[in-house]
């Protein structure tokens, strides 16, 4: 007789965030991690626009909680986690939990945080889809977390502030541009930004700098399969994170 076996044994993720992210979710977290997605929609990609995704994190986890109670809120979006400045993170958290009714909230900028300070990372290089201003921001954002960033740079497309086509930078692209620009002074290599695909990079990137990579999506991944206990079997793929 077949098994028949209920979905999200292990509980359930509410995801505020973009296509590739619930992509990489569904695909690289434990299968019995349920995630259940409200989508965020942020058109051009500006200071403005990224503070205002708070308020659609907040709708949709108004939603969550009436309609669809989760165990983890999550807000995925780099920059749109960050752009408030110093601790902004820590309130998209604590509303998050409170409006969703979850049991922890995080979001992906709290996420990169922890990977960033479990792997003992001090001196690290950046690389981005964003413009000049959202680059400063983040620049701003890490070193007044405490960590030294050498450098950080910016993968062009033919419109820096089109969110729509981040996803588009082919992988083999990103490849490249991360090693060319690696500071050779950085511990830790951070592709920043959940619209990249870039989660069957990182282990090769990791051979060739010999250095820990992370990404948004991946850093995300681990914290949400550390609150739920489990990594899952493709762990042993997406590099030294998800070692400790």
């Amino acid at each position: 007789m077949m098994e028949r076996k209920n979905y999200g044994t292990l509980g359930k993720v509410g995801v505020f965030g973009g296509d590739v992210a619930i992509a990489d979710f569904h695909r690289w977290l434990h299968p019995d991690i349920l995630v259940s997605a409200a989508p965020a929609n942020l058109g051009s990609l500006t200071s403005a626009n990224l503070m205002d995704l708070s308020a659609g994190a907040e709708m949709a986890m108004h939603n969550f909680r009436r309609h669809n109670p989760v165990d983890l809120a999550f807000f995925s979006c780099t920059s749109g986690s960050f752009i408030g400045g110093p601790g902004y993170d820590a309130k998209l958290c604590h509303m998050l939990k409170e409006t969703s009714g979850a049991r922890e909230a995080y979001t992906t900028t709290t996420s990169v945080l922890e990977a960033l300070r479990t792997l003992g990372s001090k001196r690290i290089t950046i690389v981005t889809p964003y413009p000049p201003d959202i680059n400063a921001a983040e620049k701003a954002y890490f070193e007044n977390e405490g960590f030294s960033v050498d450098s950080i740079d910016c993968i062009a497309t033919a419109d820096p502030r089109d969110s729509l086509l981040i996803p588009k930078i082919p992988p083999e692209d990103i490849y490249r541009f991360a090693l060319e620009h690696m500071s050779p002074d950085s511990n830790t290599l951070f592709l920043s930004c959940t619209g990249l695909t870039v989660f069957e990079l990182i282990d090769d990137l990791e051979r060739r700098l010999g250095v820990p990579v992370i990404s948004s999506n991946l850093s995300s991944a681990w914290m949400i399969g550390k609150f739920f206990g489990n990594h899952g079997p493709n762990a042993g793929k997406l590099g030294s994170l998800f070692t400790m």
